[in-house]
Order: structure tokens, then sequence, then C-alpha cells
């Protein structure tokens, strides 16, 4: 009877032991850190999300079909003319909502990415990284207005200043969940440069193709949409960012 009592004593023992040893083992041999899941002023960039989430919700409430008009205004190669027969048609304040959304969520984007950056940007810098999304798009609305008036091209004006808001709509509402996912998952932050950089290209990219097509369409010279994309779009851009950007370009060069 004794050594029964005996050897469950000593069962007990051994297994307040390893227990102990279970529960004390990330303690003892290492310490456990909670890091945070947002970046810096997470409650900022969140209420901005929640800003950029509202405005797309109202867009919504105002049309109920707005989704799928941005999805084939952006993907079918239709002019102006072609998708108003369609009845493809956006409101124009469902499309002013979609836009401030677009430019809130590029810019929460530049912002939170700086904060990751190891470039020391200043803060005229990071000024003009955050707002660059308005003024592309804003200096695309206004040349192209100027060379179709200069041209004689007047309809393209029209094509083209429609195929920009349409495809920012598009660009803002993809990045937007993008952004969302990467934003609670910080580890991948190096690889969501790439998604949204990304994104942010394809629909660049997407527009100078409709925009060659629907130029094509309406009997310009392959001579003069190339001109106009060197001179007018691409070396402008070029000759910003080595201004602004100048000292950045030399380090990451050499």
């Amino acid at each position: 009877m004794n050594y029964k009592i005996v050897l469950l004593q000593t069962n007990h023992i051994l297994f307040m032991q390893l227990s102990g040893q279970l529960f004390r083992g990330s303690t003892t041999d290492e310490v456990m850190q909670l890091t945070e899941r947002s970046a810096h002023n997470s409650v900022a960039i969140i209420a901005a999300l929640g800003v950029c989430l509202l405005l797309i919700s109202v867009a919504r409430l105002r049309q109920r079909e707005v989704f799928l008009i941005l999805g084939q205004s952006t993907f079918f190669f239709q002019s102006i003319t072609e998708r108003y027969k369609n009845g493809i048609r956006e409101n124009p304040m469902t499309s002013l909502f979609l836009i401030l959304q677009y430019f809130i969520i590029c810019a929460i984007c530049i912002y939170w990415y700086n904060h990751f950056s190891l470039a020391d940007f200043s803060t005229y810098q990071t000024s003009i990284l955050i707002a660059f999304p308005v003024i592309l798009f804003l200096y695309q609305f206004i040349i192209i207005s100027l060379t179709g008036t200069i041209t004689g091209f007047k309809e393209i004006i029209q094509e083209m200043n429609q195929l920009t808001f349409t495809l920012a709509q598009s660009a803002g509402i993809v990045i937007l969940i993008e952004f969302i996912f990467i934003y609670f998952q910080p580890q991948f932050v190096l690889e969501s440069k790439l998604i949204i950089g990304g994104t942010f290209l394809f629909f660049l990219v997407l527009r100078i193709i409709r925009g060659f097509y629907h130029a094509f369409q309406l009997g310009v010279s392959w001579y003069y949409i190339i001109l106009y994309l060197w001179t007018l779009e691409i070396l402008p851009l070029l000759i910003v960012i080595k201004l602004v950007f100048n000292d950045e370009i030399s380090s990451w060069l050499w």
C-alpha cells in the first residue's frame, strides 16, 4: 500500500515538473515580444481607409451597377459613343466619389511605404511623392486637352479624358483591396510593393494601349501618337524624377 502511495507521489512530481517546463519554456529560453501589426500613425491610416470604403459605398448606393460599368469601360475596347448606345454610362457624382477614393488610397500607400523606406527623403520630396497620383492625373487630363485642341483632333479629348477617369477609378478599387490585405499582414511589405506598383503600372500601360487604339480609330497617325507619348508624357515625367530625386537616383546607380 505504501509502495502505491510513493509511486503515485513520484508520478505527480514528475508530471508537475514536465508541465512547468512546458509552460515556462517560451519565457525562460526566449522572450516573447508583441510587434505592431500596423505602421506609424495607424489610427490615421485606418481612418483614411474607412473614408475610402465610405466613398465606394456611397458610389455603390448612387449607382448599383457601377462596378459592372467600370469593368466594361476598362477592359472593353469600345468608344464612348458605343458604350452610351449600350447603356454603359457612369453617374457623374459616382465618378467623383471614386476619383476621390483613388487619390486617397494612393496617398495612403505612398505614405505607408515611405515609413518602411530606407531612403532619407526630405519633406518636399515626401510631399511630392504623396501628391504624385493627383499631379499625374491632372497633368494627363490637361495635356491631352491642350494637344487635342491644338492639333484639331478634338474627338480624342473626350475619349482620352473619359478613359483617364475610368482607369483611375478602377485602379483605386483594386489598390484598396490589395492594401487592406497587405496592411494587416506587414510581413509581406517587400512583396506588396511589387504588387501595388505593378497594379499602378498595369493601368498606366493599359491607358497607353487603349489610347493607341482609340487614336487609330479616329485617324491619328502612329507617328504623332509616339511623338506625343515621348515628348509630353514620358520625357516630362523622367525630367521631374531626375530633378526631385537626383541624389537618390545617383546613389541607386552607383
